[in-house]
């Protein structure tokens, strides 16, 4: 983690953290608005400019094959404008920063990179638990209503994402890769863990506090209750990896690590290769599996602190 308010006014409100934190979110808000309706504008042609086949072609149940190439583009377009326009005109303007200073990677990369490839993958293995159990959470009866809610929101959300991922050719999942498993990785990064967690550790003068406040926004932001435990969890190790490194790439890497092999696993069980259920039973290992794993990623875990803490060439 890193300094980020050392370039900012010398005026006490123009670098309370606070208020930076505030500017962010009406940044992003306001951004998220204005891409989604230019990216409305820039899938038209798929249409013949003809809005209303649009709209029918991009509402569920998502009948035609043609809407997942518009579909994709619209949340690139979206996630280009929040996730990386966004902070980096923040960075510039209001932190009077150059992006390159949030860029920097270890002077060694084989260890770190290779650290942070077996650190996730050990997770992914101690993490399928909590996804398990937070995708089963039961309400008591007098929140049926918001049970109802939810269970709703993630049907649609689940609907979207089977459909989007669905790939009918190689390029389609080229195409997803870099949306899905890169663009994610880069913008969402820069913003929670470059920019939200650097002000809230600013803010709280507690850098523990920042990394799970900003893990739980990370993970209500993806608006998915029942998948929101692992992703808090996920955001919280990305959060600890830029912690203890000091390089927001290795938080970009783990990200990237994370999301492109999920995709890569449906890709593969898409076209036959392997068997691949991203929602079955069967991808939770017993108990004694997940608490080996457990014992391996905070071994990981571990080493990846010391190595950072004696210096890289320690």
């Amino acid at each position: 983690m890193q300094n980020i308010l050392r370039n900012t006014s010398t005026d006490p409100l123009g670098s309370t953290p606070w208020l930076l934190l505030l500017i962010l979110g009406g940044y992003v808000i306001t951004a998220l608005f204005l891409f989604s309706f230019l990216a409305q504008a820039i899938i038209l042609p798929f249409f013949e400019f003809d809005l209303q086949k649009a709209l029918s072609v991009l509402t569920p149940p998502y009948r035609s094959d043609d809407a997942r190439v518009p579909l994709l583009i619209i949340q690139a377009v979206t996630s280009i404008g929040a996730f990386v326009l966004i902070p980096w005109f923040f960075i510039s303007r209001n932190l009077n920063l150059k992006i390159g200073s949030f860029l920097t990677y270890p002077s060694q990369l084989y260890q770190p990179l290779l650290m942070t490839i077996l650190i996730m993958f050990s997770f992914m293995v101690v993490n399928s638990m909590f996804i398990e159990w937070n995708r089963n959470i039961v309400f008591p009866e007098f929140l049926a209503w918001f049970e109802d809610y939810v269970s709703s929101k993630e049907g649609e959300l689940e609907l979207l994402t089977n459909y989007i991922t669905s790939f009918q050719n190689i390029w389609q999942f080229l195409f997803g890769f870099l949306i899905i498993a890169i663009l994610p990785a880069i913008g969402e990064e820069l913003l929670f863990r470059g920019l939200i967690q650097n002000l809230f550790a600013e803010a709280l003068k507690n850098k523990h506090a920042a990394i799970w406040l900003t893990a739980f926004i990370f993970g209500a932001m993806h608006m998915q209750f029942y998948g929101m435990v692992p992703r808090v969890l996920l955001g919280a190790l990305f959060g600890y990896l830029y912690f203890w490194s000091g390089h927001l790439s290795i938080a970009m890497f783990a990200h990237f690590i994370n999301n492109g092999f999920t995709l890569v696993l449906l890709y593969l069980g898409q076209e036959g290769w392997i068997e691949y259920d991203p929602v079955s039973k069967e991808n939770t290992p017993p108990i004694m599996v997940v608490v080996f794993f457990f014992v391996v990623v905070s071994g990981l875990l571990l080493l990846f602190r010391n190595y950072f803490r004696m210096g890289e060439n320690g």
